[in-house]
């Protein structure tokens, strides 16, 4: 059995663009298969659901494009900036005391 190893991410850059566009695109459709399936359900039912349906048909495709221009991944500050307490003192500083 192959063993799994843990890898660790060497920089703070995020996925590839085309990645990203891959999940967008996959999430925008995702979307838009409810939204069809919401129009042939408000063409079955009557009554109440019915305009439930048309409704969420309508604000579906706002709904989507917002899910889909937001993007999966929120940068995060990288660990490798240096504490300012650990920098050494400039010589004017020395001087100074």
């Amino acid at each position: 059995m192959v063993q799994v190893t843990e890898v660790h991410a060497i920089t703070s850059a995020g996925r590839s663009h085309t990645d990203q566009l891959d999940d967008r695109t996959r999430r925008y459709l995702i979307m838009m298969a409810i939204r069809v399936a919401a129009f042939v359900g408000a063409y079955l039912a009557d009554g109440w659901l019915r305009w439930t349906l048309v409704a969420a048909a309508v604000i579906l495709p706002m709904i989507a494009v917002i899910i889909a221009n937001a993007g999966s991944e929120r940068r995060q500050m990288p660990n490798t900036y240096l504490d300012d307490h650990a920098l050494p003192a400039r010589p004017e500083d020395r001087e100074e005391q």
